[in-house]
């Protein structure tokens, strides 16, 4: 096939390919606003300051599953630019706002700090806010131009005059093939092959702390095999509040096989899940820019029962 007759996003939906087990995992994510053109490499090609470049490796290096992000909204140079910081975790997740004249201001700012929840450095700490990402990088991945902006500009207008959730165009988030992707912060969940209709109604659960299984990729806070099996679970229970399920162990059976369990945060009900990874039949081109078509790992529930 050739590689201009194809989207990878087309191909993943039609072969109904199962995107729960394939969040991007990171528990610290820094989001800072470039209202300019993104290269292939969004902070590679950037025209960043190698000072600055350089601070922001080293931050990615030092703080724990950390993982960053440019964000805009509307293209050119704008003050303040925004920086947050979102500490993506099951209970009590948060986001710790910035405001910078300038780029190099980041070298001034205690993200280890702010990352631990100690806002410092004129840093406004928040866990009641709703900041959704929808990856537009079209330079990384002609898909993420085609489906992920269409979905942008219907997300921001679904939330505009609201004080409390905000909308911004990403960068590479993980998941080409998976345009459009939306991420839901502060706590870290991804969905895939969204729509200018599915993107304000996932919004809208997510803002009354519900999350919906459909297209659910899982938690930035969770390894794949655990994402999967909170999937299973909460289609097995009909669980899908925010805070139903708590994660409590793992334990690996075999190369491709774990036993998971997650605890309800009311009654104390344990729900185990035995989940197995396994090559899909069908193979595809994953991204725009593969030039072979690849098997790929899907989750399987072997076996759910409660305790």
């Amino acid at each position: 096939m050739s590689r201009t007759l194809f989207y990878c996003s087309e191909l993943s939906r039609h072969a109904a390919e199962k995107s729960y087990g394939t969040a991007s995992v990171g528990a610290v994510w820094l989001l800072i606003e470039y209202p300019h053109a993104w290269g292939p490499h969004a902070l590679r090609d950037s025209a960043l300051s190698p000072a600055v470049k350089g601070h922001l490796n080293r931050l990615l290096k030092t703080i724990p599953r950390s993982r960053l992000l440019f964000i805009k909204q509307d293209p050119g140079a704008k003050e303040p630019l925004n920086f947050f910081v979102v500490r993506s975790r099951e209970s009590d997740p948060f986001i710790v706002k910035f405001e910078l004249d300038r780029h190099e201001r980041l070298l001034e700012i205690d993200v280890a700090s702010a990352a631990a929840g100690k806002a410092s450095a004129g840093g406004l700490l928040t866990g009641d806010q709703s900041l959704f990402l929808v990856c537009t990088h079209g330079k990384r991945d002609k898909c993420c131009a085609k489906f992920g902006y269409a979905v942008y500009k219907a997300a921001r207008d679904f939330v505009r005059g609201d004080e409390g959730a905000y909308v911004w165009q990403s960068s590479h988030v993980g998941g080409d093939r998976f345009a459009a992707n939306l991420i839901c912060f502060p706590h870290g969940l991804f969905y895939a092959h969204v729509t200018e209709e599915s993107g304000p109604a996932i919004m809208d659960e997510y803002r009354q702390r519900r999350l919906v299984l459909n297209e659910y990729r899982g938690r930035a806070c969770y390894s794949f095999p655990v994402q999967a099996a909170e999937f299973f679970v909460r289609r097995e229970t009909g669980l899908l509040g925010l805070d139903a399920l708590r994660y409590l162990d793992q334990k690996r059976l075999g190369e491709t096989l774990w036993r998971i369990s997650f605890k309800t945060s009311d009654g104390g009900v344990v729900h185990q899940a035995r989940v197995a990874s396994i090559f899909s039949e069908f193979q595809n081109f994953i991204t725009c820019q593969s030039t072979e078509e690849k098997s790929i790992t899907q989750y399987q529930l072997e076996d759910y029962r409660v305790l």
